[in-house]
């Protein structure tokens, strides 16, 4: 099982603007990973933020994750209001943030299986 992770978010520690550099840093995502770990979350995905009423996510990881990438499993907690699991079917999405908007870290563990890869 592969996994890779960024630091690269919106605004916080370690960012880069939107657009050409930050797509520069995802395209050094490799292909054939089963667990992504990113800061923040792509685009759509458990990245609402009631306080701005609106998504934060980054269209470019969205499009580096559903159309190159393609992990099984892209793991994030940067939006700490986005906790919980979505899919889209193919990768599950977990914002695993332990923390709540208020930063109180009483967001409980989220736990996920993956299967051994065939033949192992």
């Amino acid at each position: 099982m592969l996994c890779t992770r960024t630091p690269w978010f919106n605004g916080w520690g370690f960012n880069l603007p939107r657009g050409q550099s930050l797509l520069d840093k995802w395209n050094l995502i490799p292909e054939g990973i089963d667990i992504l770990m990113t800061h923040g979350p792509p685009l759509g995905f458990r990245d609402w933020v009631p306080k701005e009423l609106q998504r934060v996510g980054c269209v470019e990881l969205l499009n580096t994750v559903q159309r190159r990438v393609r992990p099984k499993l892209h793991v994030f907690g940067g939006i700490h209001e986005g906790y919980g699991i979505m899919t889209d079917g193919y990768t599950t999405y977990i914002n695993a943030s332990t923390c709540t908007v208020s930063f109180q870290p009483t967001n409980p563990p989220i736990i996920f299986d993956l299967p051994n890869p065939q033949g192992s």
